[in-house]
């Protein structure tokens, strides 16, 4: 016969009430993995959000500008920034491309006065060609020299 003393009742009360315990709340309380049926995060705050490749590189970042608009960039795998798109000062959005070298190459906004405007730039980022609509409604096609300077206006 096995005889048990005072404190080992203790210890043996002391370990069935923490097992007890220690399950029930481990049945409320665990952690499961994410599956593609469980409910997303319906909203994320932040001032900026970066993407990374398994190398940590950037890829692409959304963050606010200086005005506090929203501003999407994506980098190739050298980390230029080759495509933008958003909003530059307050009023005026843009999409933005540029070649692997980080030279701007095509520009694509509407002012702040409601002008949309194409832009084609040289391999050096500088502006080419413009095709835009003015406030009036009238169409306009410039084309410029290397220098800048302009080349021919239609009409």
């Amino acid at each position: 016969m096995i005889r048990i003393t005072g404190k080992e009742w203790l210890y043996l009360a002391v370990a069935l009430i923490g097992g007890i315990l220690g399950g029930s709340i481990s049945s409320r309380v665990h952690a499961s993995p994410a599956s593609a049926t469980e409910t997303p995060t319906k909203r994320i705050a932040a001032q900026e959000i970066v993407l990374v490749d398994s190398a940590g590189g950037e890829r692409a970042v959304l963050h606010l500008n200086d005005d506090a608009q929203p501003v999407f960039e994506m980098m190739d795998h050298a980390g230029k920034a080759r495509i933008g798109i958003g909003f530059v000062g307050q009023d005026e959005v843009a999409l933005r491309m540029a070649d692997r070298n980080g030279a701007l190459r095509v520009a694509i906004d509407v002012s702040s006065d409601e002008v949309p405007a194409l832009r084609l730039y040289d391999s050096h980022s500088r502006p080419r060609t413009l095709l835009g609509v003015d406030s009036d409604g009238d169409a306009a096609l410039d084309f410029y020299e290397s220098s800048g300077r302009l080349l021919r206006e239609l009409p």
